[in-house]
């Protein structure tokens, strides 16, 4: 119940539920297990149910279903891993905050929003111009820096673009690395 009032916090009251986030002290594995993945368990519910009852079951088998719920699981987790370790390294040089926990747990939860986008999407496919609505993490993203990382003025706004493009170009490139591996292998 406490993390659905976090995730409630994170979308409405985005201060409110960083408030609540930073004074956790947990490690990059808890935060992976007890956040990351029932999300994650949820968006592939979503694209079994969105496949089986908004597609023609002809032209979709239980190959592409999987491989379409593998990419989705893959490419976030790795965006997700890659991106935190990247920015930290990047960006823990320069303002001497080289947390890897805190960052993964930040960019974790900034997605939430991205991750209930995904979940409406695969749900209701016809609903795909709700994507936009996941650029809503980097404002949330923007919010709990200074509160979860303690990072300020000029440093923030650098450490924001930083973390904002290597999230897209890194999500962009594992979801095209994982579809077309798991493609070959599976279809």
């Amino acid at each position: 119940m406490r993390r659905l009032t976090q995730i409630i916090n994170l979308l409405l009251f985005p201060t409110k539920g960083w408030l609540s986030i930073a004074a956790e002290e947990k490690n990059r594995k808890a935060t992976f297990m007890q956040y990351v993945t029932p999300l994650m368990g949820l968006i592939g519910f979503a694209t079994i149910v969105g496949t089986w009852m908004y597609t023609s079951r002809e032209l979709y088998s239980f190959q592409f279903v999987l491989c379409k719920i593998a990419t989705l699981w893959l490419s976030l987790c790795a965006g997700l891993y890659l991106t935190s370790f990247i920015v930290t390294e990047i960006m823990g040089r320069n303002t001497g905050m080289k947390n890897h926990d805190k960052n993964f747990e930040l960019l974790a939860n900034a997605a939430t929003s991205a991750y209930l986008v995904l979940f409406i999407v695969e749900l209701f496919p016809f609903f795909k111009e709700f994507l936009v609505l996941t650029l809503f993490s980097g404002y949330s993203y923007w919010v709990g820096l200074p509160i979860v990382l303690k990072i300020e003025g000029r440093m923030r706004e650098i450490y924001w673009i930083v973390a904002f493009i290597t999230a897209i170009v890194i999500h962009f490139l594992t979801f095209f690395l994982f579809g077309n591996i798991l493609r070959s292998i599976l279809l």
